[in-house]
């Protein structure tokens, strides 16, 4: 018999990712404690995979998971796309 019990707990953030997470959610109508659990979860699932096993597609939506959605980020997701589909001199 597992419950999923829920702990309160409280978090400062900047003014400005409040906004955004604001637009994301409470002018909505959506929670912002099931988006900032749905993130965390996301983040901890990123840190703990193994991309080898996964589809491209997997792959890339956990590297943002990791490195963000932030354009400087590219090249790193440039590296990865490269790992996951060599190009090969048959």
């Amino acid at each position: 018999m597992s419950k999923n019990y829920h702990i309160k707990i409280s978090v400062s953030l900047p003014l400005r990712v409040v906004e955004k997470l604001d637009k994301l959610t409470t002018y909505k109508g959506k929670s912002r404690s099931k988006y900032i659990a749905g993130a965390i979860s996301q983040r901890l699932e990123a840190q703990n995979a193994d991309l080898t096993e996964m589809e491209l597609n997997q792959c890339m939506a956990m590297t943002i998971a990791r490195l963000g959605n932030n354009p400087r980020d590219s090249l790193m997701k440039q590296i990865l796309v490269a790992y996951l589909n060599p190009v090969t001199n048959e």
